[in-house]
């Protein structure tokens, strides 16, 4: 009986993917290029609202966005490109200028909050 019921305990675990450590919830950091309070919120509400990540907080002194995220819904590149999309860097993914180029001065390469 006692073997049958640890048979059930793993056999669940396994479908989960915690036994063999196949977890599809993942945590990144990305380093961005964001300045001020418009960026922060402008950011964390394009992830925050993007099917698949569960959670996206931009930390100001680092600029570097903590995004959790389900691996099986979306991929890290595909989070960098939404960043970039926004108008923002995303580690080695570039901002797409004409998203950079429709934000506020403010919120630009330069825009006096460095």
């Amino acid at each position: 009986m006692k073997s049958l019921m640890m048979l059930s305990i793993i056999a669940i675990l396994s479908s989960c993917g915690v036994v063999n450590g196949q977890s599809s919830k993942k945590t990144i950091s990305i380093q961005t290029n964001a300045q001020c309070g418009d960026c922060k919120e402008r950011i964390e509400e394009g992830l925050n609202y993007t099917k698949g990540i569960a959670y996206a907080e931009l930390n100001l002194e680092n600029k570097v966005v903590e995004v959790k995220y389900n691996s099986k819904k979306i991929s890290e590149q595909e989070i960098k490109k939404i960043i970039s999309e926004i108008g923002y860097d995303a580690d080695e993914v570039k901002a797409n200028k004409k998203s950079q180029s429709e934000l506020p001065a403010c919120c630009q390469p330069g825009g006096g909050h460095d």
